[in-house]
């Protein structure tokens, strides 16, 4: 692992700049200086300089596809030289074809030596990537050199057609994926290919390595389309709004003007234009795009086209140590920067257990964990609530909670660290809902998964709507059962401070929460899914989110705008902190879940099967997760969400809300860690020695919408 240990990036060009540099010296003076100008080794007068040569992302790719199928480093050496030579000779007919003045914050090459110069150096540098495998020998010279070429045949079908499209009007979103899958997609592929071929690997690794490099690809060009948009030019070196004013049917661009909406008829209106858009309507432009949806679309793509990719990377059987580093570098290459200072770690434990499996990572949250200082309130209140509700029972048989488990729960502490600054009677409402989600979740995994009951289950959440009427003046059924009772009395104090749209929106949230479990309940057992993003989708609709982000308006007694309150901007806000919020309470219950040998439902153990590493280094990569929800959600707070105020036109005192009920999400992850760190609920405690009663619950998965995980168990205990 010591290798593994450095920067991939740094490794990458201490591995190939030597080959590139001898590759260069085959040239004259003239388009030798022109190279090296390009590649940062020189300035205009041919004087040596250590400027910006970009990431060396591919030979990267191709140097850990290599160690991956169990290759030294050093062999990819001519794969990663070849393929680097590939791009960059893309890169210079680009800057040519676009007319771009600048690349890594300098004069691009065509403006400093002229069209003609820029051109013959690019065509140099195809030809040099060619020698470059067939120098390298068996087995790249034979069967890399068609690999590069097809490659190659593929980023000219793609540059052709990406400036086709900038001349015509309507251009299909399929036909655009394609464009980027042969313009982009294509070296990523080839990188990893050549990586896996110069180490020897088995065809069936090469394929998936290459599928690898194909998803891995569509997910960093939309990342980078949207920096082309929204980008910070320190960052991506282009000036604003550079691709707008260039007109480009990036993918964002061509979804919005696909969008079928009023926001893409007006986009459409400007794009199209003739005349040179002023910045004020480029700005418009991103604004609409924003409005059309296509920028929720495109960040919500990525991470389809990134979860793609680990699953080929999984089924390569890569080498732990490498697959972490791919892993890490494709989070990397798909994650919107962060636009607000560092997160902070969160606070601490005191000392790690000895009992658990691995060291606790060190969890980068957007702020510290706060705490209310009505805590004792509302754990007194919301337990005797719990107990007068009939939610508690000693026999196991009528219901999963003791009073001994009620208390270990300890719900009230979740949600004062969850609501720091809630007023007590608001408090002890939203921690009596919390109780209720959890008891609903605990409920149907043992009264109907444990025997698979789905008839029973599908009546019993039939009626429970029924309890959440959006018309005041329509009564709700008799309460038949302790859940439908908790239920009815919740919506009587929470219903009276909401108006007609805001109940609805809570009793749809419900029936999609219910849909949800429902669904999980179908699924059998040899079902789980080692598929991290089919595993994150269904904790979306049984993780009781949304109807917790109403509970957040609710505690803050402040309506979000109807214009904005269900749009796709805040669900991809919320997104961002329930999927954290899931992948960190997969982290502390692993314990409870790994003893059980078919146990899937637990992200750090898909990561242990995926990455075929131990529970450290899966705990520390489903922690690298958790740091890019967290970074999206900064990057959607601080970027799209005033944007999306100006977009809806909304009021001052509307923005005002919109903000602090963004702000009031930022406490849920901190608070979430904290209330693992203290409940007895995910102490990796042996229940025997503690005296505890050994129930099935305990034994299982332990955090909101975890049913499907605790099927198996269910099933062998039962």
């Amino acid at each position: 692992m010591a290798a593994a240990d450095a920067d991939p990036f740094v490794r990458a060009r201490e591995l190939v700049t030597p080959g590139l540099k001898a590759a260069a010296d085959r040239m004259n003076s003239g388009t030798r200086q022109v190279i090296g100008y390009h590649f940062g080794w020189c300035d205009e007068q041919g004087r040596p300089v250590a400027a910006n040569n970009g990431k060396m992302v591919r030979p990267a790719l191709a140097m850990l596809a290599a160690e991956a199928v169990g290759g030294a480093p050093g062999r990819a050496a001519g794969a990663g030289a070849a393929v680097e030579l590939a791009h960059n000779y893309s890169l210079l007919h680009d800057d040519v074809m676009d007319e771009d003045p600048t690349r890594r914050h300098r004069p691009t090459a065509w403006t400093v030596y002229g069209v003609p110069a820029a051109i013959l150096a690019g065509d140099a540098l195809i030809t040099l990537a060619g020698e470059a495998l067939v120098g390298d020998g068996a087995p790249l010279a034979a069967e890399g050199v068609p690999r590069l070429d097809a490659a190659l045949l593929r980023l000219i079908d793609g540059q052709a057609a990406d400036m086709a499209f900038e001349g015509r009007t309507e251009v299909g979103l399929d036909e655009c994926l394609t464009m980027v899958g042969d313009k982009t997609s294509a070296l990523f592929a080839l990188a990893c290919e050549l990586g896996a071929l110069s180490a020897g690997a088995a065809p069936h690794q090469v394929w998936q390595l290459r599928q690898f490099g194909e998803h891995l690809g569509l997910a960093f060009q939309l990342n980078d389309d949207l920096l082309g948009i929204w980008g910070d030019p320190e960052i991506t070196g282009k000036p604003v709004l550079a691709d707008l004013r260039a007109r480009k049917k990036s993918l964002p661009v061509v979804a919005a003007l696909n969008a079928g909406n009023a926001a893409a008829a007006r986009l459409a209106e400007l794009y199209h234009r003739d005349e040179p858009l002023a910045d004020a309507e480029l700005r418009t432009c991103a604004e609409l795009i924003e409005e059309a949806g296509a920028r929720t679309w495109a960040h919500q793509e990525t991470q389809r086209q990134l979860d793609a990719a680990l699953g080929c990377l999984q089924a390569a059987n890569p080498r732990p140590g490498a697959a972490a580093d791919l892993t890490a570098l494709a989070h990397l290459l798909t994650t919107p920067p962060a636009t607000t200072a560092t997160p902070v770690p969160a606070e601490k434990s005191a000392a790690p257990s000895t009992s658990r499996s691995f060291q606790l990572p060190e969890f980068r949250l957007s702020r510290a964990a706060r705490l209310n200082p009505q805590l004792e309130t509302a754990r007194a209140h919301t337990d005797a609530w719990a107990i007068r509700l009939g939610l508690v029972d000693e026999d196991p048989a009528v219901m999963p909670w003791s009073r001994a488990q009620l208390a270990a729960n300890d719900l009230g502490l979740l949600c004062a660290h969850k609501f720091p600054d809630t007023p007590t009677e608001a408090l002890t409402t939203v921690s009596d809902w919390y109780t209720w989600l959890f008891h609903l979740d605990d409920y149907l995994v043992e009264k109907f998964g444990r025997t698979g009951d789905l008839a029973g289950a599908k009546a019993y959440l039939a009626r429970l709507p029924e309890f959440l009427p959006t018309d005041p003046g329509r009564p709700a059924p008799e309460p038949a059962n302790p859940t439908e009772r908790a239920l009815a009395d919740l919506w009587s104090r929470t219903a009276p401070a909401m108006s007609p749209a805001w109940r609805a929106r809570i009793h749809g949230a419900l029936a999609e929460l219910l849909t949800g479990h429902l669904q999980e309940l179908r699924q059998t057992a040899a079902t789980h899914t080692a598929n991290p993003l089919e595993y994150l989708a269904a904790k979306r609709m049984t993780n009781g989110g949304r109807v917790a982000d109403h509970l957040t308006e609710f505690a803050k007694a402040a309506e979000l705008p109807a214009a904005v309150a269900d749009g796709p901007t805040l669900r991809s806000l919320l997104d961002a902190v329930t999927d954290g919020a899931l992948l960190l309470n997969d982290i502390y219950s692993y314990d409870r879940e790994a003893g059980d040998p078919g146990e899937t439902g637990n992200m750090v153990l898909l990561l242990e099967k995926l990455l075929g590493c131990g529970p450290q280094q899966a705990a520390e990569a489903c922690n690298d997760m958790i740091t890019a929800r967290v970074r999206q959600f900064e990057h959607i707070a601080e970027v799209e969400i005033p944007e999306m105020c100006q977009a809806h036109q909304l009021s001052a005192a509307q923005r005002a809300t919109v903000l602090e009920h963004v702000d009031s999400l930022r406490d849920w992850l901190p608070g979430w860690q904290a209330w693992h760190q203290r409940a007895a609920r995910y102490q990796p405690a042996d229940p025997v020695a503690a005296g505890q009663p050994i129930t099935r619950r305990l034994a299982g998965p332990t955090g909101l919408g975890t049913a499907t995980a605790r099927r198996l168990v269910a099933r062998v205990s039962g």
